[in-house]
């Protein structure tokens, strides 16, 4: 299926190879990219003949693997798989100004390996033509590159991973907290509370006392009045 693609893509370079200027041309960022992470991908189409731009075709590299496709106003998406169920090819089909220009973006998780991902696009015009974006660097008609490197930061567009990754940060969060926090060992002896009852003991001798003596005083006066009586 991707020979097949080859060859139809060299056929619609031989023919449309006068129609496409040196200047402006297809381009696909980033021109780097982390091997095995979902990056978000822009393919850039400017419209640069007399002609308005109604189709782009982008051949998609090998074990590269597009999940999710952003919608753009104005031009439907389709797409032609390969043998194995990947997908092989995308096609956008709309109208562009003469002056004008359109991205379309897509995630897509790039190769394990490190390597080259050579975009090939073709782009067809209303009035026929078509330019074949396949060509080395510096070429008429380049094909766009993007650089797989373990050099690159990876970027995890989509969110995948991040779960994963959550709760390693809480357990470091759990452990320096713990190692901030003074131990059991060391934290000084709370001072003993004194007790309600602690203080009704040393108050009862001085209690038991002062009823001593008024009972004896009480005892004394009835003595006294019986003897003046008598």
């Amino acid at each position: 299926m991707r020979r097949r693609l080859t060859i139809l893509l060299a056929a619609a370079a031989a023919s449309g190879a006068a129609a496409a200027p040196a200047a402006a041309h297809v381009q696909v960022t980033p021109a780097q990219a982390a091997p095995g992470d979902p990056v978000v991908f822009e393919v850039l189409v400017p419209g640069e003949t007399d002609a308005h731009t109604t189709e782009v075709s982008l051949q998609i590299p090998e074990d590269v693997l597009p999940f999710s496709f952003e919608d753009v106003p104005g031009w439907r998406r389709t797409v032609e798989n390969a043998d194995d169920g990947s997908i092989a090819v995308v096609r956008w089909r709309g109208r562009l100004a003469t002056d004008g220009f359109v991205r379309f973006g897509f995630l897509a998780s790039t190769p394990e390996q490190e390597g080259e991902l050579v975009w090939k696009a073709v782009q067809r015009y209303d009035d026929g033509e078509e330019a074949a974006w396949i060509g080395p660097p510096g070429s008429d008609n380049p094909a766009p590159v993007t650089r797989v490197s373990a050099d690159a930061a990876r970027v995890n567009a989509g969110g995948e991973g991040s779960e994963a990754e959550e709760p390693e940060a809480a357990d470091a969060g759990a452990e320096s907290a713990a190692d901030e926090s003074p131990s059991a060992a060391d934290e000084p002896a709370p001072a003993a509370a004194t007790t309600a009852e602690d203080d009704g003991g040393d108050a009862l001798p001085l209690v038991l006392g002062i009823a001593g003596c008024l009972l004896g005083g009480a005892a004394l006066v009835v003595a006294l009045r019986r003897r003046v009586g008598a």
